[in-house]
């Protein structure tokens, strides 16, 4: 009597019965075989094929691409963690690397950098992440009109404009980049520097009120109009209740426990634009 082993992997279905007298395999990619159920004693399956491919042994899956990630002082972090004097270990791109294990991470964080500042710190890529808005609301940057500003590009003093820029930068500097866009992760106080709430706003020199929520708002309507998606860290990783025990200061760079929960989140929008 033979034995059948049949990988999960392969298999897009399978139909079984102790009274039929075959067994129908849809495998994937390949045509669909029929077994004499009085020939097969055993059905052997293996859960290790269940892992993605390249990735045998070990949960991680390798990608052969180039990941820019750009951003501020919380993605500067990832290759200058001894500047945190022991607060915290890892930053989220080399948690996002045991996951998804790209051929090489080029980290151009800048260190109270404003989205304009990642104009200028883009390198060539396979796939990229921004991570900005937190510095721009921290110093009053006007998060502009979508239709205005990104669209129209009219007030070049502005977040939206900003952010126009650099998404054509990126695909002029290469057609084909896969692109994943972070709204901001909440954030308060830091000696004064932003609101004593999350939800408070920061007030500009004329009097214009300008909440954090404006720019995440902004980031998901880029991502929607050029169908990209979104790591959303302003909804998913911590508030005002758990915030200061997400992170190493109150309330802005994360700890441990804060850069693992934007990792997780990473992960997941960075899985949507996996070259297959």
């Amino acid at each position: 009597m033979k034995r059948l082993f049949l990988l999960l992997a392969a298999v897009g279905g399978f139909a079984l019965c102790s009274l039929a007298q075959s067994m129908i395999v849809h495998e994937a990619n390949s045509e669909t075989t029929v077994y004499n159920v009085s020939g097969v004693d055993s059905v052997t399956f293996s859960s290790a094929s269940l892992l993605p491919e390249g990735a045998a042994g070990s949960t991680s899956i390798e990608v052969p691409g180039t990941w820019c990630s750009l951003g501020t002082s919380i993605t500067w972090y990832n290759d200058n963690v001894s500047y945190a004097g022991g607060a915290f270990t890892r930053g989220y791109q080399d948690r996002v690397m045991e996951k998804l294990h790209f051929k090489k991470l080029l980290n151009t964080g800048v260190n109270a950098g404003t989205l304009s500042s990642a104009y200028n710190s883009l390198v060539r890529a396979d796939y990229y992440t921004i991570e900005h808005g937190i510095n721009d609301w921290g110093h009053c940057i006007k998060v502009g009109s979508f239709e205005d500003d990104y669209i129209g590009q009219k007030d070049k003093n502005t977040f939206a404009y900003e952010y126009r820029r650099l998404i054509d930068r990126i695909f002029k500097v290469n057609k084909n980049a896969k692109v994943v866009l972070c709204t901001p992760r909440k954030a308060y106080g830091f000696g004064g520097y932003l609101p004593e709430h999350c939800y408070d706003p920061q007030v500009a020199s004329d009097g214009t009120k300008i909440y954090l929520k404006e720019y995440a708002d902004l980031i998901r309507q880029i991502a929607e109009y050029e169908g990209l998606p979104v790591a959303d860290w302003f909804a998913e990783c911590g508030g005002q209740n758990d915030l200061a025990a997400q992170s190493i200061d109150v309330a802005l760079h994360p700890n441990d426990i804060g850069y693992q929960r934007m990792a997780n989140v990473l992960i997941q929008a960075l899985q949507k634009v996996l070259i297959k």
